[in-house]
């Protein structure tokens, strides 16, 4: 060890190593007194909440609702160790009350920024703030609740409410698309998407992607009122900063998914539990009961530095891990690598030089997917974005998100010299554009046939897989992007004014051309390029095949 390490260093214990465990003690601690300060706070409210709502204007009973609805629907409340009187893991616990404050703190002001605005957004903000107590419940039920069968016809009866309050948002924004505040009616619709976080494997990159998603819509906003309403502004940050700290909440407890707890009870025993006590809530609620003061906080967490003196305590936290199980592995010194199998000379392929000649091996492919550790539930393991149709601003068509199922004819498109075309994550589909269009982009499409009449400027296909492209008049330009096995078929009139057809990193690409007998003949684009270094000048060709 180097003097400059060793000065680090009082009596075997290293400082740094001593005060990351001090800041992690006081976090606990921090944590603790943020828990009973909620608790306190929701007592006042529930005291409060009868005067106020006689006084409170109509258009802020949203949010006053919206924190009644967490208190009662949530069997878990802030300051309590038990739920139906059996104790529940301090972890879950901490969890559920986490979300809980999440809501508080972050949803039910933005409901009251949003009733400031107009009454469609502040009732698509309510719904949207109602989902999020519903995947209350739910995360309840999965901090208790052993992972279930995914066929389980109970699991979807769980999730049918968010489900509901997700349809809600929706059918707000197709019955307000002459309102003045369409745009923040579809911000909250693409943010719907968001809850399905509980049934994707990586969460927290899913929540930034909605929330990209969901700025293309608040971007509008900001422009549109960013020198007009602040209360606008702020009601896009407030948004913003709901994502940011469901993100933070997301990598904390639920990294890969809802965590089912293994040791917990079996679902339907879960979903019962729940469902007596958000009963016996509703009814003293109804009755004007009023519960007393909130339970005490758990215990402050054992120190860092306490060894346990009970033999089975040593046992079990060395088995299940932490810093004394991490400490006691490092403590082996030469025997922590005891445990490792010795690989014998025979199958060493630097000592070997036959097994270097033997072909590698595939990996075995697992007998039942779904057995895989993970815990992703059926209605979000592949969430399918709903299909869009719309002309926005009047300028720019957007057809997303189109499968077979969802369009058996072919989707036809009236458009003008002043729109562009935007088609993109569709399959088995066909496109007709009527008209004269600005510009066409092909985007991740996968079987999609396009059928256009003229463009002013051309057409862009990226990330496109077995597509078709057929042109009826003139199209200037082509332009082919990271696309495979693609057919194009260009008119006469498109060919007489030099159409341009570029293309990069492009595979299995065919241009038809028309003929006399209006049959098409086929070219096959080149992929094979060589090129040669001559003096000092690289020279590159295409590498003609015969034979």
């Amino acid at each position: 060890m180097s003097g400059e390490e060793s000065q680090f260093n009082v009596q075997g214990y290293n400082i740094v190593t001593i005060l990351k465990r001090l800041e992690a003690a006081t976090s606990r601690l921090e944590d603790i007194t943020v828990f009973q300060e909620e608790a306190n706070r929701q007592k006042n409210v529930a005291e409060t909440s009868t005067s106020k709502s006689a006084h409170a204007p109509s258009g802020g009973n949203g949010a006053n609702e919206t924190l009644v609805s967490v208190s009662s629907s949530s069997s878990v409340s802030p300051g309590s160790s038990t739920i139906q009187g059996k104790e529940t893991p301090p972890e879950k616990k901490k969890s559920i009350l986490a979300f809980e404050q999440f809501i508080h703190e972050f949803v039910v002001p933005f409901v009251n920024t949003s009733n400031q605005i107009d009454s469609a957004v502040g009732e698509s903000s309510k719904a949207f703030a109602d989902a999020f107590v519903e995947q209350t419940k739910f995360l309840e039920i999965v901090s208790e609740s052993k992972k279930p069968d995914m066929a389980d016809p109970l699991l979807g009866q769980v999730l049918a409410p968010m489900n509901e309050k997700i349809s809600k948002i929706n059918n707000l924004k197709d019955d307000n698309r002459r309102s003045s505040y369409f745009n923040h009616l579809n911000t909250l619709s693409e943010s719907g998407a968001v809850f399905f976080w509980i049934g994707v494997e990586t969460p927290v990159s899913y929540v930034s992607d909605i929330k990209d998603s969901a700025k293309f819509w608040s971007d509008r906003v900001l422009k549109e009122f960013k020198d007009k309403d602040k209360v606008n502004v702020d009601w896009v940050n407030q948004l913003a900063q709901i994502f940011d700290e469901l993100r933070n909440y997301v990598k904390e407890y639920h990294t890969k998914g809802a965590a089912w707890n293994p040791n917990g009870k079996p679902f339907a025993q879960a979903v019962e539990v729940l469902n007596s006590s958000t009963k016996a809530g509703s009814k003293d609620i109804s009755q004007g009961k009023t519960s007393g003061p909130p339970a005490p906080p758990p215990p402050p967490p054992a120190s860092f530095f306490e060894e346990s003196s009970a033999p089975s305590s040593n046992a079990v936290s060395s088995s299940e891990g932490g810093m004394n199980a991490v400490f006691a592995q490092l403590n082996q010194g030469s025997n922590v690598t005891s445990g490792l199998k010795k690989v014998d000379k025979s199958e060493m392929t630097h000592k070997n030089p036959e097994l270097r000649k033997q072909p590698p091996v595939a990996p075995k492919k697992p007998k039942n997917l779904a057995g895989h550790s993970t815990h992703a539930v059926p209605v979000a393991a592949a969430p399918k974005k709903a299909p869009k149709k719309e002309l926005v601003d009047g300028s720019k068509w957007i057809i997303q998100n189109f499968t077979q199922s969802d369009a058996q004819t072919p989707i036809v498109i009236e458009t003008e010299n002043s729109q562009s075309v935007f088609i993109g994550n569709c399959s088995d589909v066909t496109i007709q554009l009527k008209g004269k269009a600005n510009a066409v982009t092909i985007s991740e499409t996968k079987k999609v046939g396009v059928v256009i009449d003229s463009l002013i400027s051309g057409v862009e296909i990226i990330k496109s897989h077995k597509y078709g492209l057929q042109v009826m008049g003139l199209v200037p330009m082509i332009s082919i992007d990271q696309s495979d096995e693609g057919s194009i078929y260009l008119s006469t009139e498109s060919i007489d004014n030099d159409c341009q057809i570029y293309t990069s990193k492009t595979t299995a690409l065919n241009v038809n051309v028309p003929e006399a007998n209006n049959d098409f003949k086929e070219l096959a684009v080149p992929e094979q390029i060589v090129s040669t270094v001559k003096n000092g000048v690289l020279t590159s060709s295409i590498v003609e095949h015969a034979g």
